[in-house]
């Protein structure tokens, strides 16, 4: 058997053994997260000061606590409301691509599509916990509604893709930013999940979320490696720089969010913090994630 075969059978036996795992693993075959039997502590923070991008931030120290609690309340709305836009307009777009017979598929479409199916049930399932988590805390904090839904990620993924002349490259754009964005949420989710002084709600919806999302990032990796070895090599370098492209809207701090945030809770300094925190704060953790991701499926 030759090299490219022996890694496609490899591809494809890992697959297999992640969608065995999917029926005792993925959160959507197991009960429903009980939200109405978990105890709300209003003295607990809704998110991870630490996660802000401007939590060592002068005017942020000077905020109220008052101030900060709600801020901290936003926080986790912003996050699932990016989740739930996330989600929808970039994850489920791309597995629809897979599960309808789209040339991107490689050498074993059943297996491929099987895995896609269970991690696109998966994500249904992380939009109805977001949506419930959002309402949750909203419920309990009575805190007014934000409306917001200009993600900087989801501004660039409609210009990126008003920009292509082919269909092979709106179909690379989606995949790769799927790819790239289920595997840096996994960074993200690790550190909300492992915060025992959040919200018990709060970490048992990104523990929940992040368990799955573990397994998706495999799932979507081990579908690119099929896929590269299709591509020719301009498609291989467009995805490659799609992916990386990726890394710098998905760690963008979304200030735009942040500025409604700071109109609603009345922050004094909020002109300083959104001008002083514009910049990438994490943007190499994702980074190195996604070098690692494009060395795994042979673009590195």
């Amino acid at each position: 058997m030759s090299c490219a075969g022996e890694e496609s059978s490899a591809v494809m036996a890992m697959l297999e053994k992640l969608t065995v795992l999917w029926k005792s693993r993925a959160a959507v075959n197991r009960a429903p997260l009980p939200f109405e039997h978990m105890v709300f502590d209003p003295t607990r923070p809704d998110f991870c000061e630490g996660l802000l991008p401007f939590s060592r931030h002068e005017g942020w120290r000077c905020a109220t606590a008052e101030q900060q609690s709600e801020c901290l309340t936003y926080a986790w709305i912003i996050y699932n409301l990016k989740t739930i836009y996330i989600e929808c307009d970039i994850v489920t777009p791309a597995c629809e691509d897979l599960l309808k017979f789209s040339p991107l598929v490689g050498h074993r479409r059943s297996v491929m599509q099987e895995a896609i199916a269970e991690a696109l049930l998966d994500e249904a399932l992380h939009t109805k916990m977001s949506v419930n988590a959002c309402n949750y805390i909203y419920d309990r904090r009575h805190v007014p509604l934000l409306n917001f839904s200009q993600f900087n990620l989801l501004r660039w993924k409609d210009e990126i893709l008003a920009s292509c002349t082919a269909e092979w490259q709106r179909r690379l754009t989606r995949f790769g930013m799927a790819c790239a964005s289920e595997t840096m949420i996994t960074d993200y989710l690790k550190r909300m999940s492992e915060d025992t002084e959040i919200q018990v709600v709060c970490r048992e919806v990104t523990t929940t979320h992040a368990e799955d999302e573990w397994s998706h990032s495999s799932v979507f990796s081990f579908v690119a490696m099929d896929i590269v070895q299709g591509l020719s090599k301009s498609e291989c370098c467009y995805l490659q720089e799609v992916i990386r492209k990726t890394v710098h809207m998905f760690a963008d701090n979304e200030m735009g969010a942040w500025a409604h945030v700071f109109s609603l809770v009345g922050l004094a300094g909020a002109n300083d913090i959104i001008a002083d925190s514009q910049g990438f704060g994490e943007v190499q953790v994702y980074t190195d994630s996604v070098t690692a991701l494009l060395e795994r499926i042979g673009l590195g």
